[in-house]
């Protein structure tokens, strides 16, 4: 004899529970409808008739009972998932909370990664997802510190920022990850010029930084952006941003990564730039609230993702703000994620690298920030489809070494410095 439960963490399986306590989770697709025992499933509304007591005979089940054990505990949010993943559930569940530190994922973003994560691995409603969100420096300076202490705070870093990884990677800070589905990425990744050290660190997703521009602010109504020629000129003094790159991994890299590719001599473009009276500004986010008010109607780096994420808050300003490229090369510049060896929660840090590197995890970064996933085949939600480039319409630059570019940073940004300090 069975009683029904309908299991919250999974709204497609109905939970059975024998008499002795044993569990069964079964398939709603599959239950047969008798209504002598009371029992009735509406896909559409996906009621279930609680505190029923019916036979296997009655369910009809016995397809079911062939291919599971009344004794055993098949698990809600099993189906479907890598032998990987399931390993790490029991732990992830003992754990009850993961936390990622990163620069990039909105609150918005952020909650709907997690609800999604333990909805899909039945880790539970007091399953924590806590997500920190700092600059780029700031998340490796933080987890930097964690490590040389010993002591933890956070489980999983995601940042793009090579040589911090690579160091990581090379003392022992990294768990070795069992993925199954870096292998969906790793391709593309590389040929995307990406770093990467599975199976220690793998780079799941990536930005670019594009021109950002308001054509309701006084003389941006014809602007337009194709090249780094456009980016400066009479016309826009006083109206332009200089993103601080002595702040920045991802911004020192921009530089270099165009430079060695021969695409822009900075040492030419920043004079031009600073002929502009340009403001100097780190985030992007405060950057894009200045072209928003008109205050600095121009950016010459910003993402995608801010115009995009203040459109959903603003439908008003579609249309208004514009995101251009550029013909010289668009640098992608991956994220890479990793779990810290002496987390409090290494499986549920593992658990949630598996899962942003789904598909599933990567419609909620993807449709979350409009920034691009390097999965084979993969394809954008149409929601921030039209804030994303058609990478195959665009050169793309990458590095051949991430970790040596590091070594350019500091004549790098001694140029832009005599320019904007």
């Amino acid at each position: 004899m069975f009683q029904t439960i309908y299991d919250r963490e999974n709204e497609n399986h109905l939970r059975l529970t024998k008499l002795d306590d044993d569990v069964l989770i079964i398939p709603m697709r599959i239950l047969q409808v008798h209504k002598a025992d009371r029992f009735f499933y509406t896909h559409e509304r996906r009621e279930v008739l609680m505190n029923t007591r019916f036979t296997t005979k009655s369910l009809g089940v016995a397809v079911v009972l062939g291919a599971f054990s009344i004794g055993a505990t098949a698990h809600a949010g099993g189906h479907g998932m890598t032998p990987q993943e399931k390993k790490l559930i029991p732990g992830a569940k003992a754990e009850g909370s993961v936390t990622l530190i990163n620069p990039l994922f909105s609150d918005r973003t952020s909650k709907r990664i997690g609800a999604a994560f333990k909805k899909k691995y039945g880790l539970g409603d007091g399953f924590q997802v806590n997500m920190l969100r700092k600059g780029t420096g700031a998340t490796v300076a933080q987890v930097r510190q964690e490590i040389k202490a010993g002591k933890f705070t956070v489980d999983a870093i995601l940042v793009s920022a090579p040589p911090f990884f690579d160091a990581g990677a090379e003392r022992g800070a990294f768990l070795k990850l069992d993925s199954a589905h870096w292998k969906d990425s790793a391709g593309l990744a590389k040929s995307a010029g990406q770093y990467s050290r599975y199976p220690y660190v793998v780079t799941p997703l990536a930005y670019t930084f594009q021109p950002v521009w308001n054509v309701t602010c006084p003389g941006m109504a014809d602007f337009n952006v194709t090249s780094y020629a456009d980016a400066v000129g009479p016309k826009l003094k006083g109206k332009t941003i200089s993103s601080d790159i002595t702040k920045s991994f991802t911004y020192s890299n921009t530089v270099v990564a165009l430079e060695k590719a021969g695409a822009v001599d900075f040492k030419k473009f920043w004079p031009e730039l600073a002929k502009t009276d340009p403001l100097v500004e780190f985030r992007t986010e405060p950057k894009i609230q200045k072209v928003i008010s008109c205050e600095n109607s121009f950016d010459m780096w910003n993402l995608s993702g801010r115009v995009y994420q203040n459109v959903l808050k603003q439908p008003s300003l579609k249309g208004k703000l514009k995101i251009g490229s550029y013909k010289e090369g668009q640098v992608m510049l991956g994220n890479q994620i990793a779990v810290l060896k002496g987390a409090k929660s290494p499986n549920a840090g593992k658990l949630l690298v598996e899962f942003l590197l789904t598909k599933e995890g990567s419609d909620l970064f993807v449709e979350g920030e409009a920034i691009y996933s390097f999965r084979k085949g993969y394809k954008a939600p149409a929601a921030a489809a039209p804030y994303l480039m058609d990478l195959s319409k665009h050169k793309l630059i990458g590095l051949d070494d991430w970790v040596g570019a590091a070594k350019s940073f500091k004549s790098v940004r001694g140029v832009w410095q005599k320019n904007f300090r």
